[in-house]
């Protein structure tokens, strides 16, 4: 899958690649004598200079450097519309509507500040070349309608996208969550761990994992109803939210299992947090049925590198709790 400043640059490249190619044709093809024919080749060459420059940066182009192309893209369509024989009398060409391929780049790609000051600096160019075109006061009236367009047109693009961003987080945040008790579900489990994983590398820090199951829950469904298994969960849940710190992730990652990731904290410390979450877990909390909790505590400190390998350490020590024959915790072997 393309990274976003990849796509950003091939379609940069595509855009002005196109407008090469346009003006190219409008060369090549009949046209009306009064066009400065230098002037368009200059523009044929530099959107195509650009277009180059684009596909061979790609990636590596920061993103401060795209505010600069964006800008002399604006500066190459005001040289088409000098350009286009309408100041020597021949018939107005409208390649001011070119500015509209530039806008809506800049308004899907930058923020609103500098969208904002695209759209500026489209006005000063604009009106500066329709000073130097000398056309009367034809020419209030074409700036007005055209900075119109491109102001219009840069508010609608912008705003569309926003909303596709907004659209696209919320997808992936419900796709990392768990909708019953709002926790994060085994793919955000995952993710998280891989990044708590790399930070304890560099910190030598422990990272402890913790796996949780309710004790007896069929039971609970069988004589209280599924609701009441409901409540149960959403009980557990906001317990964890009471106990455990901001940096801490929570996860449901079966029907009654949950997991805790616990950066920097050892077993002892993991131990003590499940203690409390079973402890409130056993208390009647509003319409919840008081539930009891079963636990495994694996710490990475001790040479456990993968997730799986940490769950294996946690599922043993959470088994052999249930059964009630150690500890709620186990060493790696």
């Amino acid at each position: 899958m393309d990274s976003g400043a990849t796509h950003k640059a091939r379609n940069g490249a595509l855009l002005f690649g196109a407008a090469s190619l346009v003006t190219l044709l409008g060369l090549l093809l009949p046209h009306q004598a009064e066009v400065d024919t230098p002037g368009l080749a200059a523009v044929a060459a530099g959107t195509a200079a650009l277009a180059g420059v684009l596909l061979v940066a790609r990636d590596r182009l920061p993103d401060g450097a795209y505010r600069g192309v964006i800008a002399l893209g604006t500066l190459l369509v005001s040289v088409a519309v000098y350009s286009n024989g309408e100041r020597r009398g021949g018939p107005a060409g409208y390649d001011e509507l070119y500015y509209l391929w530039v806008v809506f780049y800049a308004a899907y790609y930058l923020r609103r500040a500098s969208l904002a000051l695209q759209v500026a600096l489209i006005a000063a160019a604009y009106a500066v070349t329709l000073w130097l075109m000398d056309l009367g006061p034809i020419a209030t009236s074409r700036w007005l309608t055209v900075i119109g367009l491109v102001t219009g047109g840069s508010i609608v693009v912008r705003l569309l996208t926003e909303h596709v961003e907004r659209l696209l987080r919320e997808l992936d945040a419900a796709a990392r969550t768990d909708r019953l008790t709002a926790l994060a579900n085994r793919r955000a489990l995952e993710e998280d761990y891989r990044r708590e994983a790399a930070r304890a590398a560099r910190t030598g820090e422990p990272l402890a994992l913790v796996l949780i199951d309710l004790n007896r829950f069929k039971e609970i469904n069988d004589l209280y109803g599924h609701a009441a298994g409901d409540a149960a969960l959403a009980g557990v849940a906001l317990n964890m939210r009471r106990v455990l710190r901001g940096t801490d992730v929570a996860a449901r990652i079966g029907g009654d299992e949950f997991a805790l990731l616990l950066p920097n904290t050892d077993r002892a410390s993991a131990t003590a947090v499940a203690e409390r979450l079973a402890e409130l877990a056993a208390r009647r909390h509003d319409d919840a049925v008081p539930v009891g909790l079963s636990f495994g505590v694996a710490v990475s400190e001790e040479g456990v590198e993968s997730l799986d390998a940490l769950t294996r350490l946690a599922d043993r020590a959470l088994y052999a709790d249930k059964r009630g024959q150690t500890p709620r915790t186990l060493a790696p072997r």
